[in-house]
């Protein structure tokens, strides 16, 4: 292959991925607005500017585009969160980045609403790729967890509690947030960091938002 040849072949490439990545916004816009149910293949179809023919194209079923917005969605925006984390030493510092993060995420778009409500529609497959990834989650937070508590920073209540409880308080969000009102979502994010750390670490807790504000 030369060297225009190439040229073309990354082009074209560069144009799909643009091209999905439109397909992937204004479908899930229409999902958050209408729900998955009311929101048809001729809908989004008609929304894009293409024929229905042309949309399944570039996906094979409304539940194939689901799943690829969603995983789209867990790539570009959640997991370099929780590879953000991950690289935190202190586990203190890994949940506050966390909770600090994905709430932040949650009060900038809707989208978590319908993306985890609706994963029982995806195929098994399907389900089990997306769910590994949110899985994921709960052992950066349980783990956590468990480090503070062996090093008696921590008090004892069962891991899996404590995790549920701090990621579900950072998802919930996006069930009560007033989305008109972004000024607030930094002031919001840093509230669920703080409380967490203050009623769960009260010694670390102005060691760890040092150290967050400093990054």
């Amino acid at each position: 292959m030369d060297r225009k040849q190439h040229s073309e072949v990354n082009s074209k490439k560069n144009q799909n991925s643009e091209r999905k990545s439109e397909i992937y916004s204004k479908a899930l816009d229409l999902f958050v607005k209408n729900g998955y149910d009311a929101t048809s293949m001729s809908m989004i179809a008609e929304t894009l500017g293409m024929s229905k023919a042309n949309l399944y194209y570039y996906c094979s079923s409304k539940e194939n585009l689901l799943y690829q917005i969603h995983l789209d969605f867990l790539r570009n925006k959640f997991t370099p969160i929780l590879e953000e984390a991950e690289a935190l030493a202190d586990p203190a510092s890994r949940v506050a980045l966390f909770l600090r993060k994905f709430a932040l995420l949650n009060t900038s778009s809707r989208a978590n609403r319908i993306l985890v409500h609706e994963v029982h529609r995806l195929d098994k497959n399907h389900q089990n790729e997306i769910m590994a990834i949110w899985r994921r989650t709960y052992e950066i937070v349980r783990d956590a967890m468990r480090e503070l508590q062996r090093s008696g920073r921590v008090r004892r209540f069962r891991e899996s509690f404590l995790a549920f409880m701090w990621v579900g308080m950072a998802f919930w969000v996006v069930y009560w947030f007033d989305y008109g009102r972004q000024t607030n979502a930094e002031e919001l994010s840093e509230a669920i960091a703080q409380t967490f750390l203050d009623s769960l670490i009260p010694q670390a807790s102005s060691d760890v938002k040092g150290g967050q504000k400093g990054r």
